[in-house]
């Protein structure tokens, strides 16, 4: 087991690492928060593996639990979601003292938390990623949010409604990992791709030589992975909780990302398009100089050789692209703001990137 300290001035919190560790849950709770309720908020795809060891856990610690379920799907990652979670726990009578604990993927996560942010202005909140993506991204730093419908109607803006709300405790337990859905998985190496970019060479080094393993959920390898990829995010968050400065390097790959995830036809999920978005922010940086076309070339291979993507799956019109990245919250009066890496480890965030570049950079994602 290992824990790792997070401070920032919306509230410090322990992240918790251990395999087998959902079965503490509710004791961790209890010790921590002595809550009389907790509302737990459970990603759809987990209901038959691991949410019955988190209500036993719950109930055990002595607890009134309620639930309800979210669909894990980017679709249903709106206000109406948001309205449903509140109208469970209003049924079961959840005061500011009682706590809303999210158990799944990122998405789950993101929506809980915004539901916790905002129900009685703000209750106590629990995260317990099970997917590799939540655990080294989604659930540390408070970032909560949902998307909103853009202009027209037709598409949808990622996250453009949300609150900063730490959570109390995050629990992650990689032993879950070995039911997750492989494609789950690589989404998540993903991540751990874009933080070893910006601010860790050796988890390039260590996804690169333990493939196979973490490929497989191998719960040694993917711990290893988990304890380091989160202290690159803790380190960011702690530095600029709001992202008010240097946490806007995170968004390394994303801007690109958001764009292609609101055409639903394209099917892919969060991981896979930060994947592509990775590959489209290192063909602009190489395009403006700032990295060589070697490098560019083997971050690449490092994604297609996991088998996630590195271009889109059905070809798209470049300039409609551009126009999406427009309604991304970095824009500001106009100009676009993109996170590019200069060399491994690092990234800088570059401001007034010409549509131009960014056209040449889409095209490099494009189906061949």
């Amino acid at each position: 087991m290992s824990s790792l300290h997070v401070t920032c001035p919306g509230g410090s919190y322990e992240v918790v690492i251990e395999s087998g560790g959902l079965q503490s849950l509710g004791s961790r709770i209890q010790s921590l928060l002595k809550p009389a309720r907790c509302l737990l908020v459970a990603d759809s795809s987990i209901v038959d593996d691991h949410l019955p060891v988190a209500v036993e856990s719950i109930e055990s610690a002595g607890m009134e639990l309620a639930r309800c379920t979210v669909e894990a799907d980017e679709s249903r990652k709106r206000i109406s979601t948001v309205e449903a979670v509140f109208d469970e726990a209003l049924k079961a009578g959840l005061d500011r003292h009682d706590c809303i604990v999210s158990i799944g993927g990122g998405l789950v996560g993101d929506v809980a938390g915004f539901a916790a942010a905002s129900y009685l202005r703000g209750v106590d909140f629990i995260q317990v990623p099970t997917t590799l993506l939540a655990m080294v991204d989604a659930s540390i730093g408070g970032k909560t949010g949902v998307n909103l419908p853009l202009p027209g109607g037709a598409l949808l803006g990622k996250n453009l409604a949300g609150a900063f709300w730490q959570p109390r405790l995050v629990l992650a337990d990689p032993s879950v990992l070995s039911t997750l859905d492989p494609r789950e998985l690589r989404c998540g190496l993903a991540e751990c791709i874009k933080h070893g970019l910006i601010g860790d060479p050796e988890l390039i080094s260590l996804i690169s030589s333990e493939r196979d393993a973490l490929l497989e959920a191998d719960p040694a390898a993917t711990s290893m992975l988990v304890e380091r990829a989160v202290q690159v995010k803790i380190g960011i968050v702690e530095e600029d909780e709001r992202e008010a400065g240097r946490r806007v390097v995170l968004n390394l790959g994303h801007t690109f990302a958001h764009a292609i995830e609101t055409d639903e036809s394209l099917d892919l999920k969060h991981g896979e398009a930060v994947s592509i978005g990775l590959v489209a922010a290192t063909a602009l940086a190489e395009h403006r100089g700032m990295i060589e076309g070697d490098w560019a070339d083997g971050l690449r291979d490092l994604l297609a050789g996991i088998g996630l993507p590195v271009s889109l799956p059905l070809a798209r019109d470049p300039a409609e692209l551009v126009t999406r990245m427009r309604f991304d919250k970095k824009v500001h009066s106009g100009r676009h703001r993109l996170i590019l890496p200069s060399c491994p480890g690092r990234v800088d965030c570059i401001d007034d990137v010409d549509e131009e570049s960014i056209h040449h950079a889409w095209m490099q994602v494009m189906p061949s």
